[in-house]
This record gives structure tokens, C-alpha cells and sequence, in this order.
């Protein structure tokens, strides 16, 4: 049997890629997938788009594992706050060594994930599974090199404080550069005399 890292790489995935929310085993008394628990070590790993729940035994032998897509249509996030679990309905299937995938293949999963009690695992994982919102397409942006961070904080400073307030600053400092040049070629009452 292969290992998991072989999977991932028939999916151009890789455990050490930038864009890996989270890399975390996980007990399976903690996790349920479609209401069934899977026996052996459970490794959960998210990306920006996509994250697998992968089955293995011994260091990284695959057994079996699923790639649950992150699409805004079918795709659902809940948390209770004071809550023990994460809730995730979307769409996925089942993964191996094949390159090919039927259509048929693809179903909708409910997965609940504990949260943990880990303060730096727990957020790593919610990361992992749910979908980004603006401000944090805007951080993967800059975390994997497509703008820079300047770049980044110049628009948002041009959204956020633009409108009346950057427009009358700009119309006034542009006023004040004109009427000093054409300062120029006016005389100074000091100087007419």
C-alpha cells in the first residue's frame, strides 16, 4: 500500500506546500464522518481550498481517506460557542493512488471535528476547514507571495479612508503644489516696490 504523502501527490498537494492550513492527526473518538467513527490513525490535512481526512497506520501508510471540497454553494461551517464540535457539510469523495475521479463518486459528507483543547491546534484546524471570507483570501494573498504586503495595505488604506475625506486632501494638497507654481509668476507686493 502507498503512502499518504503519495495520495496527496496525485492531487499536486504536498504536506510542506504554503498554502497548508493544517497538518494535525487527530483521535478518532474525535472526528465523525457521516456519523461513523474509522479505526487507526486519522490525519487531518486543510489547505486554502480543500482538506483531506486521511486514514493511516504505522508511519504514513494510506488506508483510506476523503477530499471534502470547499464550494460556497454546498459548502456549510457551524460552530456552537461553548460548543465541543465543528460541523461541516460539503461535497467530496473518496481518495487513492488514481488520478481520475468519477462524477458519480462525489456525495455530500457531515463531518464533526472536536475542537480540542490545544489554544494553538484549535484555531490551525478551524482554519483548515472552513472557508475564507475576504480577510482571509487577503492574508493568503500575501502569506503565499501573490501581493505583497505593501501592496496590500495600500489598498486597503485607499478603500478604508478613501471617499470624501482622501479626496478633499488630495484636491487641497494638488490646489496648493498649482497655486504655488503659478505663484511664480506673480510678483510679491514686496517685490513690486
Amino acid at each position: 500500500m502507498a503512502s499518504y504523502h503519495r495520495v496527496l501527490m496525485t492531487f499536486d498537494r504536498s504536506v510542506t506546500q504554503k498554502s497548508v492550513e493544517c497538518n494535525y492527526d487527530i483521535h478518532p473518538w474525535d472526528v465523525l464522518i457521516n456519523g461513523s467513527r474509522w479505526n487507526g490513525k486519522i490525519r487531518l490535512i486543510g489547505y486554502v481550498d480543500v482538506f483531506f481526512l486521511i486514514c493511516y497506520s504505522g508511519e504514513s501508510r494510506f488506508e483510506k481517506g476523503i477530499i471534502i471540497y470547499i464550494l460556497k454553494k454546498y459548502f456549510d461551517f457551524q460552530t456552537v460557542k461553548g460548543g465541543l464540535d465543528y460541523t461541516i457539510t460539503s461535497l467530496g469523495h473518496e481518495v487513492g493512488v488514481k488520478t481520475e475521479y468519477d462524477a458519480t463518486t462525489l456525495k455530500k459528507y457531515v463531518i464533526k471535528i472536536r475542537k480540542g483543547r490545544d489554544s494553538i491546534m484549535k484555531p490551525r484546524i478551524r482554519r483548515g476547514v472552513s472557508q475564507h471570507d475576504l480577510f482571509d483570501l487577503m492574508h493568503d494573498a500575501v502569506r503565499l507571495g501573490i501581493i505583497t504586503q505593501a501592496e496590500l495595505i495600500g489598498q486597503i488604506i485607499g478603500k478604508t479612508i478613501g471617499g470624501s475625506t482622501m479626496e478633499d486632501v488630495t484636491s487641497k494638497y494638488l490646489d496648493a503644489l498649482i497655486g504655488a507654481r503659478n505663484s511664480k509668476n506673480v510678483a510679491l507686493e514686496a517685490d513690486r516696490q
